[in-house]
């Protein structure tokens, strides 16, 4: 059987998009699978990178969703034999923790199209000291792993971004959401909810205005992941 790219979803509205179109482009093969309800992943032979995406949940609010101890379990064993891991929002809190990082409440909520402030130079966000735009939907914040490069930060969210040895790449912001992506959210009560009245108004104007500076930074980022999924193979 051919090993393909095992993206982790939580909930049914948060999907691939972007990411799921540029493998898809590249001719690498991806199956998108939750771990919260069914049963555990399958052997590490048959999984060529792993991604793990979005969700409401705590990262490690394993009682209430023992399926994230097995989401852990997998990041461990994927970073042991060194298989390219891509994280996102809850995905980047959870491959942090996994790696023994700190997860701290937010001060406040980070919803909405915001920037990160680029801390080192980077072939996704390039130049230190310039900022990107990006989409911001979480609460929780995370420290990053020890070992890690951060490569973006925002005054409430110090590690908006990392890199952890040649495969591994997280991100606190959602760089895989494309324009019709948003307006799925926008049509869940649970995301929606999370806007204040006067983002909730302006989020899809702010988000059509950043989103060619966006994509070309997720496209950056999920051209990296492919590389090192098909240099690895």
């Amino acid at each position: 059987m051919p090993r393909s790219v095992l993206v982790v979803q939580h909930v049914p509205w948060e999907r691939p998009a972007i990411l799921g179109e540029l493998l898809t482009s590249r001719s690498i093969p991806w199956v998108s699978r939750s771990f919260l309800y069914g049963p555990p992943p399958g052997a590490l032979s048959e999984i060529a990178g792993l991604a793990i995406l979005g969700g409401p949940m705590g990262a490690t609010d394993f009682e209430k969703h023992p399926g994230l101890l097995a989401e852990s379990a997998l990041v461990r064993a994927v970073v042991d034999a060194g298989i390219p891991l891509l994280g996102i929002c809850l995905g980047h809190q959870i491959i942090s923790t996994t790696l023994g990082a700190e997860l701290h409440p937010g001060t406040s909520n980070e919803v909405g199209i915001g920037s990160v402030d680029v801390v080192v130079d980077d072939p996704v966000f390039g130049r230190a000291g310039s900022t990107a735009p990006v989409l911001h939907w979480h609460h929780d914040v995370v420290d990053a792993p020890d070992g890690a490069t951060v490569l973006a930060s925002s005054a409430q969210t110090p590690n908006q971004a990392f890199r952890l040895g040649e495969v591994i790449f997280s991100s606190q912001f959602h760089h895989e959401v494309d324009r019709h992506m948003l307006d799925r959210w926008l049509a869940v009560d649970e995301m929606a909810e999370e806007l204040d009245p006067e983002t909730r108004s302006t989020i899809r104007a702010d988000f059509d205005a950043a989103a060619p500076q966006m994509r070309r930074i997720a496209e950056r980022a999920f051209t990296g992941f492919a590389d090192a999924v098909l240099f690895r193979d």
